[in-house]
Parts: C-alpha cells; sequence; structure tokens
C-alpha cells in the first residue's frame, strides 16, 4: 500500500498566511475608526470631529476639485524633490563610501546638514529660491537627501570582505567586484532609507507649503486649522497619509520584485 503524500507546510500555510497579512491592516482601521468614533462622542465637534462628518467634508471637497487640485500642487514639487534627492542621495552615497578620503572629506558636512532642522534653513531657501516651486523642491530635497547618503553609504562600508576577497579570488577586476558585488549588497540599505526618506519628504512639503508657497495641501491644513474647521482640516491631513502609505507600499512592492530571494513563509 502506498502512502498518501503529505503537501509541505510551508506551501499549506501560505494562503492562511496572505489572508491575515492582508486582514491585520483592516483589522487596524477598523479598531481606529471605533475609537475615534467612541472619543468624538463624548467631546465637542470644535475638538474632535465624528468619522461621518470628516468622510463627508473629504467627498464634498473631491466632488468640489479642491482637493485633488491641492493634491496635485503637492505631488509634483514633491516628487520632483524626491527623485532629486535620491540620484543624488545614491550617487554620493557610493562616492563617500567606496573611496575613502572622499568620504572623510564630505562626511563633516553631511552629519551637520543632517542634524540641522530643514526649517532652520528656510530664510536661505526664501532668499535663494523664492515662493514658487523651486523653493518647495528644495525644501523636499534638503528633507531627504541626507538620509539617502547616509543610508547607501553605510551599505557600502557593511560590504563584506570575503565577498570581494571571492570575487578577486576568482579573477573579478576592481569593475567588475564593484558591479557584481559592493554596488547590489548596498540596495537594500537604499530601500531602507527611501523609506525614511519619503516620509521625511512629505514633511518637507507640508511645512514648505505652509511656511513658503501657500498653496497646496499645506495650505489647505493652515487655513482650515486656523478656521477651526476641523472635518475640512482632517481630509487633507487624511490624503496625505493615503498619498504616503501608497508611496511606501510601492517601495515595498518594488524591492520584493527586485529581492525575491528575500520572501519568507514566515
Amino acid at each position: 500500500m502506498i502512502a498518501k503524500t503529505l503537501p509541505l507546510a510551508p506551501t499549506a500555510g501560505r494562503p492562511r498566511a496572505l489572508d491575515i497579512r492582508l486582514l491585520m491592516p483592516v483589522l487596524s482601521i477598523v479598531a481606529l475608526l471605533a475609537a475615534w468614533q467612541l472619543v468624538s462622542g463624548r467631546v465637542s465637534a470644535v475638538i474632535l470631529p465624528a468619522p461621518a462628518n470628516v468622510a463627508g467634508s473629504l467627498v464634498a471637497l473631491t466632488a468640489s476639485g479642491a482637493l485633488p487640485a491641492a493634491l496635485l500642487q503637492t505631488t509634483i514639487p514633491f516628487l520632483e524633490g524626491m527623485v532629486l534627492s535620491v540620484v543624488v542621495g545614491i550617487v554620493l552615497g557610493w562616492g563617500t563610501g567606496l573611496f575613502v578620503n572622499f568620504g572623510r572629506f564630505v562626511d563633516p558636512y553631511i552629519f551637520i546638514f543632517n542634524a540641522t532642522p530643514t526649517i532652520a534653513l528656510l530664510p536661505l531657501i526664501f532668499v535663494w529660491f523664492g515662493i514658487g516651486n523651486a523653493a518647495q523642491v528644495s525644501f523636499v530635497f534638503l528633507s531627504a537627501v541626507f538620509t539617502m547618503i547616509i543610508n547607501t553609504q553605510a551599505g557600502v562600508r557593511q560590504v563584506e570582505r570575503t565577498l570581494v576577497e571571492v570575487l578577486e579570488s576568482l579573477g573579478a577586476n576592481r569593475r567588475e567586484v564593484l558591479r557584481i558585488g559592493v554596488i547590489p549588497s548596498t540596495y537594500p540599505y537604499i530601500f531602507s532609507g527611501l523609506r525614511i526618506a519619503i516620509g521625511r519628504g512629505v514633511v518637507g512639503i507640508i511645512v514648505a507649503q505652509i511656511l513658503i508657497a501657500a498653496t497646496g495641501i499645506g495650505y489647505m491644513l493652515q487655513y482650515y486649522g486656523e478656521a477651526l474647521q476641523l472635518a475640512n482640516y482632517f481630509a487633507p491631513l487624511i490624503a496625505t497619509a493615503v498619498l504616503a502609505i501608497l508611496l511606501n507600499r510601492g517601495t515595498d512592492g518594488m524591492e520584493r520584485r527586485l529581492f525575491r530571494w528575500k520572501a519568507t513563509a514566515f
């Protein structure tokens, strides 16, 4: 009698793990809405509006076109600043990590500017770039670029010496060692830095639009906050949060596509 072959445990458990992974964010949102509704029912709407009121404002501002227009005005300079910060951050991170003396020369400036609050540079940005799109892009760039530099640089410096020695023993020249071994080893660090940089960039564009440009989501938050129209205030706030979540999910998806070997059954 031939025994039946049992399915492997990881394969059998994978759909269930996937269901749980999709279910947990939904449960988290439901729990937040329930707590929000409970608290809003006990305080004045001036302090905390009910979720239904915020949803109504979100629909109304979207239907009027005000929220989509503001979101577009925020997204364009944000993406421009992020692309610039990613390119410059990766190039400088690789350069300062690979060339020791260049890194020693540049490192003090990287850490000084990284420790300096971006808002402290606001007068300089205002004088140099005015109050237009360039000022917003530069504010996002300064908010995000140093995170990208430091993380990329760390990726280069964490490359195992054994990996380099193995490649050299197989006859690889310096360029091949960099292309096959060193540069790919920095990718996980780059994506980790990108996640942090996205958050800092979102904060940067909102601050820039509140303090410099008086436009986009930042201006809506300022206007409705000062008018104490909190139901309207939460609408652009939620839109900003959704934008940040989508960007982070997109980053996660890109990383999973590039690094399928990192997938686990857990």
